[in-house]
């Protein structure tokens, strides 16, 4: 029964940490926000030579306002990135990486990481918290069993002594 109390609370743990995270993940605003991005104009200037790769070229009025944040955001940073939050109608450009005309000056922008939301049935959260409680209760009946049988035997034992 132990082992069977154990199996049932790693699985509840397992049910209940995907089914909560699942049911609070858009709000906190963990998934959907790819995030683009950007070289500096130097480096562009590197990887895109004379020989270079034939990219989607766009100029920074052609970008959403969405994409034009982002774009900023990453050029303002130290990270030289910048999460897109909205329409990202250029989305299959920058996966693939794309030049972006900028003040003048061409920039390589790409994309870096797209999270998806994890879907998983809200269900699941109770379902896990129900078998981490089953489990607990599989784990302590044995003991609790046995605690009860020796207090039964010494109560017995008592009985037959006083008479």
């Amino acid at each position: 029964m132990p082992l069977l109390g154990t199996i049932l609370v790693a699985i509840g743990i397992a049910g209940a940490v995907l089914g909560g995270y699942a049911v609070i993940q858009q709000q906190l605003d963990l998934c959907g926000n790819p995030t683009v991005a950007v070289s500096t104009a130097e480096q562009t200037k590197t990887m895109t030579g004379p020989s270079g790769p034939n990219l989607p070229q766009f100029q920074f009025s052609e970008l959403s306002p969405a994409e034009q944040t982002a774009f900023t955001t990453a050029v303002g940073k130290p990270s030289m990135e910048g999460d897109v939050r909205g329409a990202f109608p250029h989305r299959q450009a920058f996966q693939q990486g794309a030049l972006v005309t900028y003040q003048g000056e061409q920039r390589y922008a790409t994309t870096v990481w797209a999270s998806n939301c994890l879907s998983v049935d809200p269900l699941l959260f109770p379902l896990g918290i129900v078998s981490i409680l089953l489990g607990i209760g599989g784990i302590l009946t044995p003991p609790v069993y046995r605690k009860l049988l020796e207090r039964e035997a010494s109560r017995d034992r008592l009985n037959r002594e006083s008479d």
